[in-house]
């Protein structure tokens, strides 16, 4: 009897894995679709947007991407002209009709935040940011005894400490005085929960001539003070020493008379300013 012939085999792919692989491509294009019709957490955007300024801001800390002059540069290769063009296209897909508010800001096709709203955005933030570290500090102080000495405020960009100069020194001296080394003990502790912000302590004086052998005029002196208290806190406490900044500013940022003794009094202090987070890292 004669065998019967093989069929040859068919040439290609089957013809299942043809159905399948248009099932996968609808359901890639599916997805696709979804995710372009979906829509970008307004929160996200504010927190993008809250990360501008007028001149020269960073996305990412360290400046590993920054925006400078309206340009987005990533290591001196990529970059984008139009800024607000790319908050005016993610504005568009954040959730709500033109009209709407998000976060107290404006929804509309048009643009998401102007540079007025950006600054008072960033400002809002930093206050914010500002009031926590003053609670904080108002804590502090009281729970070591010495807000009498220590005069406290803040704005959207650092909290202020006002440390009165006759009870760290004597007249026309730097050196800081032994009465007064466990109140500055404190004062160091108090600093140091914020070594990972930018700190600056400042030296002011009243408008009396100083004209001594070892200090030629208020200016020197005031630097000399302020270097006293940088070198006595970083001996107390471990900083982070770029972080820190002195600067001596003599009479010419007084904050009350120099025609009274009590005004004059009130001039001779030490300022030490604990910038937030945002401009810190700014």
């Amino acid at each position: 009897m004669a065998k019967m012939k093989e069929k040859p085999p068919e040439e290609g792919a089957p013809a299942w894995m043809a159905t399948f692989s248009d099932l996968m491509n609808l359901l890639l294009c599916f997805f696709v679709l979804l995710f372009a019709s979906s829509t970008m957490d307004a929160g996200k955007i504010q927190k993008i947007a809250a990360s501008f300024n007028n001149s020269s801001f960073s996305i990412i800390n360290n400046g590993t991407l920054s925006l400078l002059s309206g340009e987005m540069m990533s290591s001196g290769v990529t970059m984008i002209p139009d800024i607000q063009q790319m908050m005016r296209e993610a504005g568009k897909n954040v959730e709500g009709e033109e009209g709407d508010y998000v976060d107290g800001a404006t929804v509309s096709d048009a643009s998401l935040l102007t540079d007025e709203e950006l600054r008072n955005e960033m400002d809002k933030r930093g206050e914010e940011e500002s009031e926590e570290i003053y609670d904080e500090v108002v804590e502090m102080t009281e729970s070591y005894d010495i807000e009498e000495y220590v005069t406290i405020d803040y704005n959207a960009q650092y909290v202020q400490l006002d440390l009165n100069g006759a009870v760290l020194f004597d007249s026309g001296s730097v050196e800081i005085k032994p009465d007064a080394k466990i109140f500055m003990q404190k004062i160091a502790r108090v600093l140091t929960k914020y070594k990972y912000n930018i700190i600056e302590i400042e030296g002011h004086t009243d408008n009396v001539p100083m004209n001594t052998a070892k200090y030629a005029d208020n200016r020197e002196l005031s630097t000399g003070r302020a270097r006293s208290v940088y070198e006595f806190i970083t001996s107390e406490e471990h900083f982070i020493d770029e972080n820190i900044k002195i600067a001596g500013y003599g009479e010419s940022r007084p904050i009350a008379s120099n025609a009274t003794a009590e005004g004059r009094a009130r001039n001779r202090r030490v300022c030490i300013k604990i910038y937030n987070e945002q401009n810190s890292n700014n």
